[in-house]
């Protein structure tokens, strides 16, 4: 079987950001089925560009898969209206990539954010695949929640593009039991939906291993750490750390190490250098 993923954040090993995706790729590869990814050509979490260029194979290759660029509006982080606009270019140049891959036997969109999702379910309808959707996130609710999506009219349209999707999907999987619930209460029926939660591999860890390069590194012999690993977003909520940091200046013995990239790091490195 071949796999098609459409997914303009999908990270590798050697990408800041999540890697489930590459995860299953690697179970795909393991089983001998094809899991081609087409992706953008810039890195979501900074909106740099990626060092292949669009419609290349990416990373070479990591683990055997195919990952494809496709071009995207570089504005990723300026606002809102401009990463809508990133999003829409990715949903288009994103369909246009995949309609050109070989064989492919399941289509796999996720979501947020949600455009991409249309762009694989355009690809399925078009091939006459199955289409297999991922819900990591509830949008527009999240959007809605955060404040980020305020306008009435387009909460609307946002609403019924996710109903739609839900609707035409042949599959449903999600990352989160809280998230099954919702569907379920949207009307969804249980057998359509499918629970894979974020989980992590044992193997890529050794127990015996104490950070020392690292502590070394960055002058952190003798200390104790409170360690931050993850995305620098909005919904992080990254200045709490901050805060607590700040309440804890005068015990030097306690160091707080954030591990990351993300749009709201420029200010998060401020905001820390002004306290």
């Amino acid at each position: 079987m071949n796999v098609l993923l459409i997914h303009q954040a999908f990270a590798s090993p050697l990408d800041a950001g999540g890697t489930r995706h590459w995860e299953f790729a690697q179970h795909c590869l393991a089983a001998s089925h094809g899991f081609t990814v087409v992706t953008s050509n810039l890195r979501y979490l900074t909106g740099e560009p990626r060092s292949q260029p669009a419609g290349a194979l990416g990373d070479g290759q990591p683990g055997g898969m195919r990952i494809l660029r496709a071009s995207t509006y570089r504005a990723l982080h300026r606002s809102f209206i401009d990463r809508t606009v990133s999003y829409l270019s990715f949903m288009v140049t994103a369909a246009w990539r995949a309609l050109r891959v070989g064989s492919v036997d399941l289509v796999m969109g996720t979501t947020p954010p949600i455009f991409q999702a249309v762009s694989a379910w355009v690809v399925a309808r078009y091939r006459r695949r199955p289409f297999l959707l991922e819900v990591r996130d509830l949008w527009p609710a999240f959007a809605i929640d955060m404040g980020v999506l305020r306008s009435r009219p387009l909460i609307w349209l946002a609403r019924r593009l996710e109903t739609f999707l839900y609707d035409r999907a042949d599959r449903l999987l999600v990352n989160s039991p809280a998230y099954r619930d919702y569907l379920l209460a949207r009307g969804i029926p249980a057998a359509k939906v499918s629970l894979i939660p974020n989980g992590v591999d044992p193997a890529m860890f050794d127990p015996a291993a104490k950070g020392e390069a690292v502590r070394r590194q960055w002058q952190l012999e003798g200390k104790f750490l409170v360690v931050y690993a993850g995305a620098l977003g909005m919904a992080n909520d990254i200045p709490t750390i901050l805060r607590a940091a700040r309440r804890l200046e005068q015990r030097p013995e306690i160091h707080f190490l954030l591990v990351g990239d993300g749009k709201e790091r420029a200010n998060l490195e401020t905001l820390a250098r002004e306290w």
